[in-house]
C-alpha cells in the first residue's frame, strides 16, 4: 500500500513516519506546493492520499478536487484521509468542515491505523466496472482478434501503437495486464516489458509477450526481460482468454498473500520488503521475534521469513511459538542466518521450516523460492478443496435422492444464484464463493431427521424449529475446512430476512452478506416454482410477483430488483408463456 502525505506541519510528519514504518506501509511526503503535489500524485497512482484539514498557503477543498481529478484520470477512486487536529472531538474542536463524498475519511491519531487497515482490506474501487487490458501492437488486425477474445469476458482492451505510448498509458491508468508484441516501432516489446517492471515497483503488473517465433532462445530472452508469459501469435480466442484469466487469478492470489519478514537488520528487512512488494504481495515487517509473533497472530501470514539471531525472541523460538498456535501451525517458514552449520539446518528442519538461506543470499532467489512455496501450497489447497467439494456434492445428491420433490434443487439454486451474481456484476472471487455456497447451502439438512425433513403435511412449531437448525449445522460441518472459511457466512445466513425476521441470527439489511441475500432469492424462487408434497409449484409470474412484493421485507430490495430485471430481460417470461401455451 502506497500513501501520499501532503503535509506542511513537521510534527505531523514525525508522527506519521513512525506509524507507517510500524505498519509496513510505503509512504511519501509532499509539501502542498503545486509542483510537489503533481509529481507525488502522478506516477504511480497512490492507494490513498492523506491531507490536513487546513493549510497556511493552500485551499484544502481545492486540493481534494485535484486529487479527485487525478483519480478519475487513472480510472479509480483514491481514498482521501483528512487529518483532523489531534484534539478533534473535544468541545472546542473547530476543524474545517469536510466536503461531501464517499472517498473522504476523517482521521486522527486514534483511528488512523484502523482506517488504513480498512482501506487496505477493501477491494480496489474502479470508476469502470470492467477491467482494463493494455494491448501494444503497431497494426490493427491483431487488435480485432484480441478484442473479440477478451471483450465477451468483460475486459476493456486499450490499444497502444508503440512502447512510448504504452508507458504513458501505464502512468495514467491502472491496467490489470499488458499484452505486447515483440516487434514495435522504436523500443521493442521486450524493452517495454523491462521498463514496465522497473517503473512499477509498488505493484505486480503481468506482461504477456506475443511473438511469431517459437525459438527457445527468444522465449528465454523474453523471460529474462521480466515477461510473465510467452504466447505464439497463432493463438485462438479461447486460448488467449484462458491465458489472461490464469494470470489475473494469480494477481488476485498475490494481492491476498501475506508475507511477514522478521529481521533486526533494517537493510535486509527493506530489501526483502521491496522485493516481495514488487512481486505483488502484501508484506509485513518486524524487527524481532516477539513483534513478529504478535503480527502473525493478528494478520495470519501465509509465509514467515525470519532471521535466527534476533533480540527478545530468536527465530527458533518464533517458529516453535507459531507451531503452538492452531491458526498458524501450518504457516510456511523460511529461515535465514549467517550461520551455515549443519546443526542449525537440522534444527530448522525439525521445526518444519520449508527452506534455509545462508547470508548473504540472492534476494531474487529468495523471492523465487517464496513464490514457489506459495504456488505449491495453493495447488495443494486447491486439490484438497476440489476433493472436499466433490465429497460434499455427493452427500447433497444422496440427501436429495431421499425425496423426489427436492431432486435437483441445489443445482437449480446454484445456477440461478450465479445468473443473478453475474447480472449484479460480482467479481470473479465473489462469484466463486457464491457458487460454492449455493452448492452447499442445504448440507446442514443431513443433521435433520427424515421424519421431519420428509414430512408431507404441515410441520409443528417444534419440527419447524428443527428444520431451521440446518443453517447452523451446515456451517458447523464445514467450519473445520479452512479453505471454506469465506463461504461459511453465506451458508449460515441464507435464511435471514431483510427486515430482521429471519433465522438463525435475526440480523437485518446490509448486515446480511450480499452472497447470502442472493442465495435467499434463488432458494425461495426454486421452492415456489417446483412441486412439493403439500402443493403444486406456482406459475412463474406469481412467484415473481411475490418476490417483487417482498422486496424490502423478506428480500434485499437491490437483489430483488436485479432478479426481476434479469428474469424479464433474459426472456424467462416469454419462455414461460410458450410452455403454458404448449401444455394447454
Amino acid at each position: 500500500m502506497r500513501v501520499i502525505n501532503i503535509i506542511d506541519i513537521v510534527f505531523y510528519r514525525a508522527f506519521l513516519s513512525k506509524l507507517y514504518l510500524t505498519a509496513g506501509i510505503d509512504y511519501v511526503f509532499a509539501f502542498p506546493e503545486d509542483g510537489e503535489v503533481s509529481q507525488a500524485l502522478g506516477d504511480p497512482t497512490p492507494d490513498a492520499v492523506l491531507i490536513q484539514d487546513s493549510y497556511i498557503n493552500c485551499d484544502s477543498v481545492a486540493l481534494i478536487e485535484r486529487i479527485r481529478e487525478t483519480a478519475n484520470a487513472a480510472g479509480k477512486i483514491i481514498p482521501i484521509l483528512c487529518l483532523r487536529p489531534f484534539d478533534a472531538g473535544s468541545e472546542d474542536d473547530v476543524a474545517v468542515p469536510l466536503p461531501p463524498g464517499q472517498d473522504i475519511y476523517p482521521v486522527n491519531r486514534i483511528n488512523l491505523t484502523d482506517v488504513l487497515r480498512e482501506i487496505q482490506e477493501k477491494p480496489r474501487q474502479s470508476v469502470s466496472s470492467r477491467r482494463s487490458i493494455l494491448f501494444v501492437d503497431a497494426g490493427k488486425t491483431l487488435l480485432h482478434v484480441v478484442r473479440a477474445a477478451l471483450t465477451p469476458a468483460g475486459f476493456r482492451v486499450v490499444a497502444a501503437h508503440n512502447a512510448e505510448q504504452a508507458l504513458a498509458f501505464c502512468r495514467k491508468h491502472d491496467f490489470e495486464l499488458v499484452l505486447t508484441s515483440v516487434l514495435l516501432p522504436g523500443l521493442s516489446g521486450l524493452d517495454l516489458c523491462r521498463r514496465i517492471k522497473e517503473d512499477n515497483p509498488g505493484r505486480y503488473l503481468p506482461v504477456i509477450i506475443l511473438s511469431s517465433s517459437d525459438s527457445s532462445l527468444d522465449m528465454d530472452t523474453a523471460f529474462n526481460c521480466g515477461a510473465d508469459d510467452y504466447l505464439l501469435k497463432a493463438f485462438t480466442p479461447e486460448m488467449l482468454a484462458a491465458k489472461v484469466s490464469e494470470h489475473l487469478d494469480l494477481v488476485e492470489r498475490k494481492r491476498h498473500n501475506k508475507i511477514l519478514v522478521a529481521d533486526d537488520n533494517k537493510l535486509i528487512r527493506e530489501l526483502l520488503r521491496h522485493s516481495f512488494i514488487k512481486g505483488g504481495h502484501c508484506v509485513l515487517t518486524a524487527e524481532n521475534g516477539k513483534s513478529a509473533l504478535e503480527l502473525a497472530k493478528e494478520h495470519l501470514p501465509d509465509v514467515v521469513v525470519t532471521d535466527i539471531e534476533m533480540p527478545e525472541m530468536d527465530g527458533y523460538t518464533l517458529c516453535e511459538k507459531l507451531r503452538d498456535e492452531p491458526d498458524l501451525r501450518n504457516t510456511l517458514v523460511v529461515m535465514m542466518s549467517g550461520r551455515d552449520r549443519q546443526s542449525d539446518i537440522l534444527r530448522g528442519e525439525r521445526l518444519g521450516i520449508s527452506r534455509y538461506f545462508v547470508k548473504p543470499f540472492d534476494v531474487e532467489k529468495m523471492q523465487l523460492v517464496v513464490e514457489q512455496l506459495l504456488t505449491e501450497s495453493y495447488r495443494h489447497i486447491k486439490k484438497e478443496h476440489e476433493h472436499v467439494l466433490a465429497s460434499m456434492s455427493a452427500l447433497i445428491t444422496a440427501l436429495e435422492a431421499r425425496d423426489e420433490y427436492t431432486k435437483g434443487h441445489t443445482a437449480r439454486v446454484s445456477r440461478m444464484a450465479m445468473r443473478l451474481g453475474r447480472a449484479m456484476e460480482l467479481g470473479d472471487r465473489d462469484l466463486r464463493e457464491l457458487e460454492i455456497a449455493a452448492n452447499l447451502h442445504d448440507i446442514g439438512k443431513i443433521g435433520v431427521r427424515d421424519a421431519v425433513l420428509l414430512k408431507p403435511g404441515k410441520l409443528t412449531p417444534e419440527e419447524y424449529a428443527k428444520i431451521q437448525e440446518h443453517a447452523i449445522i451446515g456451517a458447523e460441518i464445514l467450519r473445520p475446512i479452512v479453505s471454506l472459511t469465506p463461504v461459511l457466512p453465506l451458508i449460515l445466513l441464507h435464511h435471514e430476512r431483510w427486515d430482521g425476521h429471519g433465522y438463525p441470527t435475526a440480523i437485518m439489511g446490509e448486515d446480511i452478506p450480499l452472497g447470502a441475500r442472493i442465495i435467499a432469492i434463488a432458494d425461495a424462487f426454486d421452492a415456489m416454482t417446483t412441486d412439493r408434497p403439500y402443493r403444486r409449484g406456482m406459475p412463474l409470474a406469481k412467484a415473481l410477483g411475490i418476490i417483487e412484493e417482498e422486496a424490502g421485507r423478506q428480500f434485499c430490495p437491490m437483489c430483488a430488483k436485479a432478479f426481476l430485471a434479469m428474469m424479464h430481460d433474459g426472456g424467462d417470461m416469454q419462455k414461460s408463456a410458450v410452455e403454458v401455451e404448449f401444455t394447454k
